[in-house]
């Protein structure tokens, strides 16, 4: 009994952050962010900027997946497409190097540090070594996510950044992973592709035996039809970082389970490739500052382990780690067996000798990279599948969110004899023609399925089209649209599926994220002039390869490189000004293994003429082809198509031209620049360093003066009583897209739970205003005045005795204060969920509520062993756990040393507001 007694002792309560010295079993956030890739990281910096709070969760304890991972050279298509944060990345990473310019080469370390500053400077809270256990389900939202050590995670939003779309799958998003059919989405791409291959050498255990069995790193005997589907993703890698710096090497060792047998394939690839250097064989990308590389494969037979990774998909974390560690140690092992092995030419063993990891990256794997490079695995399946068409610009989405460019890149699926020597099949790499833009609809589910859920990497697209959008750069500028759209959800109460589009775009226009490739201008004096670049105007079907060759108009052309006949065109479709008679031209690149039948249809208000081109002579000039009247508008087209010409011969598409004909040409009119107006912070409160902000940005503005423009203010708020006073005109700097404006409140007393701000913009000379004229945001007022509007009558409200701080309405010995901070009734007289003292284990554990919405109190939990001198902290009570139950947390704390050990304790929950 007397160690209960002296355990017990005395519980004083008081009126008076409990900052936990261990982390809590359940996180609560505004937005929560799945995947610590370089997409989850930019997503939740957008989130955060937004006035969010937000917990991003990172299955190992890195940040950037493949950008901090080992890809240092970055692919990046058309640099001038990137935007936004990324793009802000980019440049960070050029401050590391004394660049004023985005740098796109960088060593790994620099990267994952860069992103580390971003997170801490937006004040992310990161979560890391949490794999993903379950999601609960509300209907159609996502109410709670709990990992494999128990720790859950509570949101309104929820991101799926993995490569793997692990959330959004255990969401009940429906997906697919592998190859559609060429039938499917009418991909020419799609499905098994043909076998491939430049060298010849034998599959067989037993050279020309097919008896004998298939050598390892083959998958079989036999490939499907072309334009089938499967299951098979392309093949994945490690991107390695590498030094020839004796000073700054590790060695590469082999595997464990290293057997040099294991590279006979190997072998007679050397042997049939004859003269080899090593950068024939695998791909050592220079450029990355003290003498790093960046390795990818190269060739049939390199760095990718082809066929390695089936199964990854869709399988558990312990299966995928089997999956990785194969990919290492067959990695590890192909290096080795260059360096090593006598069947390796001499001078290739000695360029493999030069080269170790390197000792200053990845320094808690011993250098090898903490990322898997997962081209693929799951693919979300949405309202809109991002498709090829979508690539090569003749499909354009409606609600784009950021631009990709770069070109259908897909490695190879599987290696399989054929025919008697080895073959891989699956590889594709085609360019598109410019940036295109990917739809909002891509990144979130269908409109039938979970509505508060985001998937950036995993998102809706065909394999096809996932080739080309499956870049780093892209992967942050759509993470970058999912964190505004979440918070943007947040604040207009909505599912992701009905968010303001109109809103979003305006948004990430103001945060230089770019929505649509500029075109050239298509006027020329008397004439319209179109080229097959350019995307406003031009659409196209099938795959074109675009090509640079001399004589070409603006510098390039497209062809069809005498391959897929009856299955290409391309549409030039201008607009026309003036009703009148037209000259329509063509230009060229003539060659003699071009086409000489090209079939050309000109489209105009009388019908359709097929005109047919010998492009084999006539080049580099423009060719009159047909006369006809024209009317005003967009009705009009030319197409240039591949129909019936011969296979092997090249058809071209380059330029077009309309020449008025007896009569001058009027100018086109600009389209009228326009200001909008969004909350882009719509919450913030009279407690808290939150503060909310509109954003005023302009569009079509040619030429980027300062821009000062007028609007009324509005709402239940007082301008200048209970926020800071706003004139009634604000500036967009020259060169500026946009502005904000700042709402302080000023920590007043609300009439109401909440007060409104509305502006109202009225258009600046020369300016329109689209639907985004004007824009609300919301202070709340202190959660305490909320509460105690909630359990009190206005009379009650104004007698101190009864709604004070210190009354005590229901005679329970907990203050008003205190009940509020614990979350009970101030009222009941026997009120539930009180506090409580156990011994538990041999230790004092005191268990109390913690009230969500009581942001604006302190609870603290004291320790005293004679009533004057008191301390706390975790060398004398530590935080043991954190339940969550709905609008509090039960949390419970004991004293760092037994009760034996703890004679004459007494604790003390004091409260006092912030």
């Amino acid at each position: 009994m007397g160690g209960l007694r002296s355990g017990f002792c005395a519980l004083v309560l008081c009126p008076a952050l409990v900052l936990s010295s261990r982390a809590a079993s359940i996180i609560t956030s505004d937005v929560c962010v799945y995947g610590g890739t370089s997409g989850g990281v930019i997503a939740a910096v957008a989130a955060a900027r937004l006035g969010k709070s937000v917990s991003l969760i990172c299955v190992n304890n890195h940040a950037g997946g493949m950008s901090s991972g080992g890809l240092g050279i970055t692919d990046v298509g058309n640099a001038a497409s990137i935007g936004g944060i990324a793009n802000e990345f980019y440049t960070r990473v050029g401050q590391v190097y004394n660049s004023i310019h985005p740098v796109y080469y960088f060593e790994p370390h620099v990267a994952e540090n860069v992103f580390w500053q971003m997170l801490g400077q937006a004040d992310v809270a990161v979560y890391t070594n949490q794999e993903l256990a379950s999601v609960t389900m509300s209907g159609q939202v996502i109410s709670q996510i709990t990992m494999a050590d128990g720790t859950a995670y509570t949101a309104k939003e929820f991101i799926d950044t993995t490569y793997e779309g692990d959330l959004m799958a255990m969401a009940g998003v429906n997906f697919t992973w592998g190859r559609e059919s060429s039938s499917t989405y009418g991909e020419t791409s799609a499905g098994i592709l043909y076998p491939a291959a430049a060298f010849n050498y034998d599959p067989y255990v037993i050279a020309g035996n097919p008896a004998s069995g298939l050598l390892p790193l083959l998958q079989t005997n036999s490939v499907g039809t072309p334009g089938q589907a499967d299951s098979r993703l392309q093949a994945f890698n490690y991107r390695l970082c590498l030094t020839q710096v004796p000073t700054n090497q590790l060695p590469i060792t082999p595997p464990t389970n290293y057997s040099e047998a294991t590279y006979e394939l190997v072998r007679r690839y050397l042997v049939a490739r004859g003269s080899v250097q090593l950068t024939d064989l695998i791909n050592i990308q220079n450029g990355i500052a003290h003498a790093k590389t960046d390795i990818n494969a190269k060739g049939e037979l390199s760095t990718d382990y082809v066929g390695g990774n089936y199964g990854y998909a869709t399988n558990s974390f312990a299966g995928r780690e089997l999956i990785r560690q194969a990919h290492e140690d067959y990695i590890r092992g192909l290096l080795y067996f260059y360096a090593t092995s006598t069947n390796v030419p001499l001078n290739v063993r000695t360029q493999m000798q030069s080269w170790g990891l390197c000792k200053d990256e990845f320094q808690d794997r011993g250098g090898w990279p903490h990322q898997l490079y997962v081209r693929e695995a799951r693919r979300m399946v949405s309202d809109y599948v991002m498709l090829q068409q979508d690539c090569l610009s003749s499909r354009v989405a409606s609600d784009p969110i950021c631009l990709a460019s770069y070109s259908l890149d897909l490695h190879p699926a599987e290696r399989f004899a054929f025919s008697g020597v080895a073959r891989v099949e699956g590889g594709l790499s085609a360019a598109v023609p410019y940036p295109y833009p990917i739809s909002y609809r891509s990144i979130i589910p269908a409109s039938n399925q979970c509505q508060n859920l985001f998937c950036t990497y995993a998102l809706s697209a065909s394999h096809v089209a996932f080739g080309s959008i499956r870049m780093e750069p892209v992967f942050m500028m759509l993470s970058q649209s999912a964190g505004t759209a979440a918070a943007f959800a947040i604040d207009d109460q909505v599912p992701a599926q009905q968010l303001s589009y109109a809103k979003l775009a305006a948004e990430l226009r103001a945060d230089k994220q770019l929505l649509a490739w500029n075109c050239a201008s298509q006027y020329y004096t008397n004439t319209i002039t179109l080229d097959q670049g350019n995307p406003c105007f031009v659409t196209s079907g099938g795959v074109w390869y675009p090509s640079t060759t001399t004589g070409a108009w603006n510098g390039s052309c497209w062809s069809d490189l005498g391959v897929g006949k009856g299955s290409k065109w391309v549409i030039y479709k201008p607009t026309i000004l003036t009703n009148g008679s037209y000259d329509i031209y063509l230009w060229w690149v003539a060659s003699s293994n071009c086409a000489t039948n090209t079939p050309v249809d000109i489209i105009h208000p009388a019908g359709t003429n097929r005109v047919y081109l010998d492009q084999t002579i006539n080049g580099s000039t423009w060719v009159k082809v047909f006369t006809t009247n024209l009317n005003a508008g967009t009705a009009s087209s030319v197409i240039i198509r591949n129909d019936g010409t011969l296979d092997g011969t090249y058809c071209v598409a380059n330029g077009v031209q309309w020449r008025a004909s007896g009569f001058p040409m009027p100018p086109p009119p600009a389209p009228p620049p326009a200001v909008e107006i969004v909350a882009s912070a719509a919450l913030t409160g009279e407690f808290g360093t939150n503060k909310a902000r509109f954003t005023i940005v302009r569009n079509n503005d040619p030429v980027m003066l300062a821009l000062t423009v007028n609007y009324s203010v509005s709402g239940t708020a007082s301008n200048g009583l209970d926020y800071t006073f706003l004139p009634d005109s604000v500036t967009i700097p020259a060169g500026a897209l946009a502005t904000n404006i700042i709402i302080s409140p000023l920590g007043t007393y609300l009439a109401a739970d909440q007060a409104t701000v509305t502006l109202t913009l009225s258009p600046p000379p020369n300016f329109t205003l689209t639907s985004l004229s004007n824009a609300t945001l919301v202070i709340q007022d202190r959660p305490i005045n909320i509460w105690r509007r909630a359990n009190f009558t206005p009379a009650e409200l104004a007698d101190p005795s009864v709604s004070g701080d210190l009354a005590d309405p229901n005679q329970d010995g907990y203050s008003n204060l205190m009940s509020y901070a614990l979350g009970i009734s101030p009222k009941d007289p026997a009120p539930a969920n009180l506090p409580s003292v156990n011994i538990q284990a041999g230790y004092l554990t005191f268990t109390y509520t913690r009230a969500k919405a009581a942001t604006d109190v302190s609870l603290t939990l004291d320790e005293s062993s004679d009533f004057v001198h008191w301390q706390s902290g975790p060398g004398v009570i530590q935080q043991v756990s954190t339940v969550d139950n709905g609008a509090v947390q039960s949390i419970t704390f004991r004293l760092a040393a037994p009760v034996n050990f703890s004679p004459g304790t007494f604790l003390r929950l004091r409260t006092s507001r912030l």
